[in-house]
């Protein structure tokens, strides 16, 4: 039977699921109040049910605040289904309920379930963009509709959550996508896209649906963003958030930082231009040399990775945006996020990658549940030594600790889930393992963190790939 406390957090939210619209329209003061009002009782209830440190704790307040911030901000101009699955789904789903369904999965499995999922229900896409890190996946195999619908049942009825995540390839060439997520009304979806067939039509439609919020995939400038994805590709971009924009849709940008856009993208005027188009979010992540033509000229420096750092940090404290970093926000997340510790990527051929750009899998799950998949012995052991590193802005075990993931993989006879992926981890001699290896050993050397850079002395490394100063292999 429901708890009353449930019961009632469940009132409260089906009441601000009907007041917001209407405040909107016809009180914007009040309309701040009761955002004020909602993010002072969430952030009071974390206090209460937290049990790590008081680090954690502040981190996950800070974290709170600013999601509510860019919930107030943009919550005027939100189409309103947007704002009814916003009061409801973030505040009884996520909050309350998620947070209860969590408590009890740590009670019964001894740790806590991961916060969010992220799906490739299929790979097929019309791009070529260079250095696509999934174009080794293969293109001709899709999750069906009820199969997505299972691994989603199954992670709100005993984990708790209620974030999805989906990517590719290129989401909207999966037909159940918009189906699925008004089956799934209780749910949040960001989906990571291309954004070339998004037209007013679809805008529309996402606005109906409220929860499915894109990620528009973009390089920087006109001439960068179509060098890497194609002639035409910006203005499909720019058209598609002036759609999104006008029709009330909450949406944001996905960046790759790479060596070739890093003076436009961090030290120009690109996230203002984001800002002037309506973004309310941004996730910056950086090239990784797996995929495609595996090139290590595009992976941003060591200087240059603590630049785009310092960039967010910045906008962090002064833009009306929210910002997330994927390989730099270490410090905020206590590492690395992957292994099932915050999230997982399951694949369109149904694989449970520990990443979406660590590309290989213990399970599959067409024999397993999602459940079972993250409770095995590969990756309960890859959760327990996380933090890989003393110094957690350096948090990923394949580009800043190589020898972490090989040996993992090794021991734990994880399967390649595409051709060509054991590249990144081969034998000692592999010009492109040693390559990853010395890039280690200069990200260690830029943040100058002496002892502190050393890998946690707990993962077992096998061996050492022979590049000097590298901490990534040796442990040393």
């Amino acid at each position: 039977m429901p708890s009353l406390s449930r019961m009632k957090n469940f009132l409260v939210a089906k009441g601000m699921r009907h007041l917001l619209p209407l405040l909107s329209d016809r009180a914007p003061g009040a309309l701040t109040s009761l955002m004020d009002s909602m993010s002072a009782r969430g952030i009071e209830r974390m206090r209460k049910a937290h049990q790590g440190t008081p680090e954690e704790l502040e981190r996950r307040v800070r974290a709170a605040r600013a999601l509510f911030d860019m919930a107030k901000r943009q919550m005027p101009r939100l189409s309103k289904n947007t704002q009814r699955a916003l009061a409801h789904n973030t505040f009884f789903n996520a909050i309350n309920l998620g947070d209860e369904k969590r408590e009890e999965y740590k009670n019964k499995h001894g740790e806590y379930p991961p916060f969010f999922l992220l799906m490739s229900p299929t790979m097929a896409c019309d791009l070529r963009c260079i250095g696509c890190y999934a174009w080794k996946h293969p293109k001709d195999a899709s999750l069906s509709r009820e199969k997505v619908s299972s691994i989603i049942q199954e992670a709100k009825n005993d984990m708790g959550i209620y974030f999805f995540s989906f990517t590719g390839g290129e989401p909207t060439y999966w037909p159940p996508l918009e189906e699925i997520a008004r089956e799934h009304d209780d749910c949040f979806f960001m989906v990571y896209t291309h954004g070339q067939r998004i037209d007013e039509a679809a805008a529309m439609r996402y606005a109906q649906l409220g929860n499915l919020f894109p990620a528009i995939s973009i390089e920087g400038d006109e001439a960068l963003t179509n060098e890497r994805r194609g002639e035409g590709a910006y203005q499909n971009v720019m058209r598609s958030m002036e759609y999104l924009h006008k029709h009330g849709v909450l949406f944001g940008f996905s960046l790759t930082h790479t060596s070739r856009n890093h003076a436009y993208t961090v030290k120009g005027d690109f996230v203002d231009e984001m800002i002037a188009r309506g973004a309310a979010f941004g996730w910056v992540f950086q090239y990784i040399p797996i995929g495609r033509d595996p090139d290590f000229s595009l992976l941003p420096t060591a200087g240059q990775r603590k630049e785009r750092r310092d960039m967010v940090h910045r906008a962090r404290e002064g833009k009306p945006i929210l910002l997330y970093d994927f390989w730099n926000d270490g410090d905020a997340v206590d590492g690395c996020i992957a292994w099932g510790r915050k999230y997982v990527h399951i694949t369109s051929g149904g694989w449970v990658e520990p990443c979406v750009f660590v590309h290989f899998a213990k399970d599959n799950l067409s024999d397993k549940t999602l459940g079972e998949a993250l409770r095995s012995d590969c990756f309960r052991e890859a959760r327990s030594l996380q933090p890989f590193t003393r110094d957690l802005r350096r948090p990923c075990p394949q580009i800043d600790h190589p020898g972490i993931l090989r040996s993992l993989v090794e021991r734990h006879g994880m399967t390649p889930t595409h051709p060509g992926a054991e590249e990144i981890i081969g034998a000692h001699f592999d010009p492109l393992c040693q390559t990853a290896s010395a890039y280690a050993a200069a990200l260690a050397r830029e943040d100058g963190e002496g002892k502190e850079a050393k890998v946690d002395p707990r993962v077992q490394t096998g061996g050492n790939c022979g590049v000097e100063g590298c901490t990534g292999c040796s442990g040393a």
